[in-house]
């Protein structure tokens, strides 16, 4: 009850948020939407029940041009800020597909289970069980059948005996993947898993979250296709992802080409050099990016392009080749470290193979950080999982949590002298570097208005 009440409060002061944006007093809103004044009121206050907070939600939708995706916030599904799903629920959600073998029959192919999910996260992570076994790392064996990608970014932690295949360009790879092996895969990438060890199959930790595009995806709706292509960057060629990136600030400014030059020659950068920037035949030096960036009132950030090869669609980590890190300290270790893969093109992916040794509520051993984190307990020693100085669970083989950002937290074995190996993912949410940078201009005692408007403000 008291959940669902704050639920009713946060509701209510987006309402009056986007009142206030409306330039919508309660009157004004009850004038609009046919409402008594009162009921308007007890809305904002977070005192009606939720059926007619919905209500008048759709409503103001249906009378302002405005989106219920901006107005609507989901439920804080999590015990503060963690969540748990145990294996046999996990098991409970048990499903076989099957895809066609080397002779044309559906056979079975994975075993799917859910694991941890909550609407406050934005990760889909899956306990993937290969079915099909092979005897070869042919990426072209009949017997292995791949998808055909998916909109999802996909961080991969592997045990057991595992072949991970991927398609790029018209042609297929194969890689044997191992216990502590892990992979990152570009959306649309076709891809398979199979294993290795028919008395043994491999088990595939599959965290699939959406990244900025999936943020974007009612944008990407109304804009349509044709529209989002004309203003893609080629990464593969700089020069011309550079042009793409400055033709769309050029185009947002109604500035034509040779003004611009005009301008980066007022500025001091020769105007031939000039020509050639703008017209995508080379890149500005550090010092002339500078200078575009003051002449077009931008951050030099926001000009910067990070080229992307082929190969970098997929990236693949090995444990053997990973060395161990100690953590807080060699000389004071709670963790032994083993970092997953790792890309420049996500990088706020960061994943790791923690062991967890046997030193509860370690004083140093605390983690806090903004992004969001996966937990799965892959080892058979029971791990207890400390939270927010006073909250505490045990997560068994075959657990997962879920932790939401700036959640302080902490493991230990529940074994002594026998560690625990947990697979823990991190991936970034809402709150990234251009959505912090923004809070952090805003005056500190208005913060807090971000998240719960007070009173109107016109």
């Amino acid at each position: 009850m008291n959940s669902q009440r704050s639920h009713l409060k946060i509701l209510g002061k987006r309402i009056l948020a986007e009142a206030n944006d409306l330039k919508r007093t309660p009157e004004a809103l009850a004038h609009d939407l046919g409402y008594e004044l009162s009921v308007v009121q007890s809305v904002i206050d977070g005192k009606a029940d939720l059926e007619v907070t919905k209500t008048l939600l759709t409503r103001m939708c249906e009378n302002y041009p405005i989106s219920l995706a901006d107005l609507w916030v989901d439920a804080d599904d999590t015990t503060e800020g963690v969540k748990l799903m145990r294996a046999h629920d996990s098991q409970s959600t048990t499903r076989v597909f099957s895809r066609k073998d080397q002779f044309g029959e559906h056979t079975s192919y994975y075993e799917y289970r859910d694991t941890v999910m909550s609407q406050t996260a934005p990760f889909k992570p899956e306990w993937i069980k290969p079915m099909r076994v092979v005897e070869d790392s042919n990426p072209e064996n009949p017997n292995v059948s791949y998808n055909k990608g998916h909109l999802l970014h996909q961080c991969t932690f592997i045990t057991g005996e595992v072949n991970f295949y991927w398609e790029l360009d018209g042609f297929r790879y194969c890689t044997e993947l191992n216990t502590g092996d892990s992979n990152y895969i570009t959306p649309f990438v076709p891809h398979s898993f199979t294993s290795r060890n028919g008395d043994k199959l491999g088990l595939v930790i599959a965290v699939t979250f959406g990244a900025e595009v999936r943020k974007a995806l009612n944008q990407f709706i109304h804009a349509g296709t044709s529209r989002i292509e004309a203003m893609t960057d080629n990464l593969s060629d700089k020069i011309q992802a550079f042009k793409s990136r400055l033709n769309r600030y050029l185009n947002a400014e109604s500035l034509e080409v040779q003004e611009f030059i005009n301008r980066l020659a007022n500025a001091g950068i020769d105007s031939g050099c000039a020509a050639e920037i703008a017209n995508g035949k080379k890149l500005p030096s550090p010092v002339q990016l500078n200078t575009i960036a003051d002449v077009l009132s931008l951050r030099t950030e926001d000009l910067s392009v990070t080229p992307m090869n082929t190969e970098d669609a997929i990236s693949v980590q090995r444990s053997k080749n990973t060395d161990p890190r100690y953590y807080p300290s060699v000389d004071d270790t709670a963790y032994i470290l083993k970092e997953l893969v790792r890309t420049k093109h996500n990088p706020y992916l960061r994943g790791f193979d923690i062991t967890v040794l046997d030193k509860p509520k370690h004083i140093n051993s605390w983690f806090c950080h903004h992004l969001h984190e996966y937990i799965y307990n892959f080892g058979d020693t029971p791990i207890q999982l400390y939270w927010h100085d006073n909250h505490e669970e045990t997560l068994e083989t075959g657990d997962s949590a879920y932790i939401q950002p700036m959640i302080k937290h902490c493991f230990a074995s529940r074994k002594k002298h026998k560690p625990g190996h947990l697979v823990v993912v991190r991936v970034p949410g809402a709150l990234n570097d251009f959505v912090i940078n923004e809070f952090s201009r805003y005056p500190s005692e208005a913060r807090r208005r971000v998240i719960q408007e007070t009173d109107i403000w016109f």
